[in-house]
């Protein structure tokens, strides 16, 4: 199986509204587009930020407004934090590092994960 964008194993939903156009979106949950659609400035504002990974409820059918955000964030430089500001409206949001994960989350984030942000075009 390959890394990321196991797109077989997930719903296509329709875009939120006509702002919506981060890379993979049609597999993100609605209720959680717009709030991937704000981070993306930031992932590009932090040139530390290699790829980010939506997963969990975020990208199943099974979302629904009380759902947090499950981001997995590859870096550059392990050391240098990521710095956002979108979600800061109440919205849950859990960022892990994909350096800092344990082996049983990493599979399933690699099996179940989508691209939302990839810097070097290396998961698209």
């Amino acid at each position: 199986m390959k890394k990321y964008n196991n797109f077989d194993l997930h719903f296509t939903f329709d875009r939120k509204n006509e702002t919506i156009g981060f890379l993979h979106a049609e597999y993100v949950h609605p209720l959680k587009q717009e709030l991937v659609q704000a981070f993306q400035r930031d992932f590009q504002e932090d040139g530390n930020i290699k790829a980010a990974i939506v997963f969990g409820s975020g990208v199943e059918f099974r979302c629904n407004s009380y759902s947090d955000l499950d981001l997995c964030i590859e870096r550059y430089d392990v050391e240098k934090p990521f710095s956002y500001s979108a979600g800061e409206t109440g919205e849950g949001v859990d960022v892990l590092y994909a350096d800092r994960i344990g082996e049983r989350l990493r599979r399933e984030i690699e099996e179940k994960g989508i691209v939302v942000y990839d810097r070097e075009g290396c998961y698209v």
